[in-house]
């Protein structure tokens, strides 16, 4: 498939440095400190949203002198980053693995977010498994190169594109993690020659990549296996935002956050809390009230108004913008920004099946997160997922046990079944849903779950369907009412070549003092992506208010 090649501007450049920088969250490069400006505590902040990213923003501010608010419409902080009980059994809401050990590309936003020392990781026993028809893989941590050896010695005929294939993606990792000074114009203007792979890659989906080096599509699908991590199949999804993410995970292993992902977000909310900063749970808000351009303040559920010269919003980008009130207060070039949002659609959604089991299954199931593939199609399991149908999508089983010892209590299990959702399926159900009248709704989600457990039992976990003890599902629907994301949408906006890499959406807006910390702008999704948000907000904030802060 041909991509036509845009023009591309000086802006490109910037943005594009802007984010593979903060894309890995390597370093402090590229911060602006100025010897005057405004102090941190002339500048209340309020943050609209306690997912990661506004957690993040939220703790790194009230730690640099920032006076923080962070009011959160959930009962517990997290967003997608929590965890629920169920009888004895506690439910993981959205982690499988994070790319994102301690010691490693985030550590700089655990340290200034204060929580390098209250935040325990497990070392995940391979990067994945993946089923096919007719193959059984596991990729260790760690080990490109065996990954590599494996797949050319499964597929001798396509062995030069396998390894072209995972050249460009590590050459773009190496790429990335390359010094680059985004405020040098030397810089910038050399980026198409020092960093060659991520410049060829600007106008790709991960479709044409694969083009580039392989043909058989047993091949393909076993390269793409990680695309529901992105949202989009190979012919959509932006080929640098798949080849860097994957190629982490590949490099430096995948992780999970013990005890749960919840740990995480209390965390977050405790180093806000201890750095004098407040957190408002079961706090909505419905108005960042705009004067002559720039926020002034946020009205609350509760009626009550809170100042503020800086709002941060973890909320949908879509949500933000309704938010904004009044119109005629709004700056010259607000409904171009608007037209501009009106172009991206929410990412999909989810179906989650979760499952606690009444014997221990740990080491006797091979692999932690396992991609079962039902065919050697990702369109269709792509199109599959749209419709909600468990027999074409692409089903992740995450068998949580195998993480740790420990996991679950004794002589129990607690595993997972995932398939990506498109939000068309449920839409019918929307209005009696929010009604509370549920049962149509509840036998479909039924349905959907029994196949799900059904097709599972039969290629991973044998006599499943006779261990479970609880059960507990999920819908867009869902993802809706906890989140309030436009059609439960994880991922915020998807990862397509007109809002990625370069083209992708800032932290900032036109609205003075209105940043973006969340999954919709930036980096986009995933738990480190959105915790680099909460940094990139900080940043701008600083380079914008002309604000000295602690190196």
């Amino acid at each position: 498939m041909n991509t036509p090649v845009r023009n591309v501007t000086r802006r490109d450049f910037i943005n594009m440095a802007a984010a593979t920088t903060a894309m890995l969250a390597l370093d402090g490069c590229g911060w602006h400190f100025l010897s005057k400006g405004e102090q941190p505590d002339s500048l209340p902040v309020v943050v609209i949203g306690g997912g990661l990213g506004g957690l993040s923003a939220g703790a790194i501010l009230s730690r640099n002198g920032f006076p923080v608010t962070l009011i959160e419409q959930h009962l517990l902080p997290g967003g997608y980053a929590t965890s629920f009980d169920r009888g004895q059994y506690t439910f993981e809401v959205s982690l499988h693995a994070t790319s994102a050990p301690l010691g490693g590309p985030a550590k700089i936003i655990y340290e200034k977010a204060g929580i390098i020392d209250r935040v325990q990781v497990a070392e995940l026993p391979e990067l994945c498994r993946i089923l096919t028809p007719d193959h059984d893989i596991i990729w260790p941590q760690k080990n490109p190169k065996a990954i590599t050896e494996e797949l050319c010695r499964l597929f001798p005929s396509e062995s030069k594109g396998i390894r072209g294939f995972m050249d460009d993606m590590l050459g773009i990792l190496d790429e990335g993690i390359k010094p680059f000074d985004r405020g040098s114009w030397l810089d910038i203007i050399r980026f198409p020659w020092t960093h060659k792979r991520m410049w060829a890659i600007r106008n790709m989906t991960l479709g044409d990549l694969l083009d580039k080096h392989v043909r058989d599509t047993k091949v393909r699908t076993i390269l793409s296996v990680f695309w529901p991590y992105y949202g989009l199949p190979p012919s959509k999804l932006h080929g640098f935002y798949y080849s860097i993410a994957t190629a982490a995970y590949m490099r430096f292993g995948a992780y999970y956050i013990r005890e749960r992902s919840q740990d995480l977000s209390n965390a977050l909310m405790k180093s806000i809390e201890d750095a004098g900063g407040k957190v408002l749970l079961g706090t909505g808000a419905e108005t960042i009230i705009v004067k002559e351009g720039a926020v002034t303040g946020v009205t609350l559920s509760n009626g009550k108004t809170l100042p503020a010269r800086i709002v941060v919003s973890n909320a949908s980008v879509p949500g933000t913008m309704n938010m904004l009130k009044p119109k005629a207060e709004f700056p010259g070039d607000a409904e171009k920004y608007g037209e501009k949002l009106k172009k991206y659609r929410p990412s999909l959604s989810t179906f989650n099946v979760w499952l606690g089991l009444n014997r221990e299954i740990r080491g006797n199931i091979k692999g932690y997160e396992i991609f079962l593939n039902q065919h050697y199609d990702p369109e269709a399991a792509y199109r599959g997922a749209l419709d909600c149908n468990p027999e074409k999508s692409l089903i992740a089983v995450t068998v949580y046990d195998n993480a740790f010892s420990g996991y679950s209590k004794p002589g129990t299990s607690t595993i997972s079944i995932l398939i990506l959702s498109g939000y068309g399926p449920w839409k019918r159900f929307e209005q009696d849903y929010h009604a509370g009248r549920k049962d149509a709704y509840r036998k479909e989600k039924d349905r959907i779950a029994d196949r799900l457990i059904d097709i599972v039992e039969k290629r991973v976990i044998p006599g499943l369907r006779a261990m479970i003890e609880v059960k507990e599902t999920a819908t867009p629907l869902t993802n809706v009412r906890y989140t309030l994301n436009p059609e439960g949408a994880i991922y915020g906006y998807e990862q397509s070549l007109d809002n990625s890499y370069m083209n992708r959406i800032q932290n900032t807006t036109p609205f003075g003092g209105l940043y973006l910390a969340s999954a919709w702008g930036g980096m986009g999704g995933g738990f480190q992506p959105c915790l680099g948000s909460g940094l990139m907000a900080f940043e701008a904030i600083v380079k914008d208010r002309g604000v000295v802060v602690k190196k």
